[in-house]
């Protein structure tokens, strides 16, 4: 199901519940973000210090939206549910960033750089006991 969204003030855009959205930043680079059933969208970024749910005008500011899809089996409506709940959660750039979110999202498994926190952290408390 596909809700027509307003890009800017001559544009609008078809998007889907749940599909991953995302725009260039710092010449290479891509922030994600989750759209809602409300037409918004959820994305983490260290600019507002964590989850925060915002418009599309708003999350491209003036740049190019590029379209992911839905990169699940799972219902739509739950992946934008699962976004929404972590409204609120800190940003970290490497275990909690907006490519971190897409995933938790959608349910997939754990990013390398996830994994690799997890383990760190695990050690550094073993050595504290």
């Amino acid at each position: 199901m596909y809700m027509r969204v307003r890009l800017d003030q001559n544009q609008d855009m078809d998007l889907a519940v749940g599909e991953i959205v995302s725009v260039r930043f710092g010449g290479v680079l891509r922030h994600y973000g989750i759209v809602t059933a409300s037409g918004r969208i959820v994305s983490n970024s260290r600019r507002h210090s964590g989850v925060i749910e915002e418009s599309l005008l708003s999350f491209s500011q003036g740049r190019t939206v590029k379209r992911h899809g839905i990169c699940t089996r799972r219902e739509p409506r739950m992946v934008a549910s699962r976004a929404r709940r972590a409204i609120g959660s800190a940003y970290d750039l490497t275990g909690s960033n907006c490519i971190d979110l897409a995933r938790h999202s959608q349910k997939r498994v754990p990013s390398p750089w996830q994994t690799a926190r997890a383990l760190l952290m695990t050690l550094q408390d073993m050595r504290r006991r």
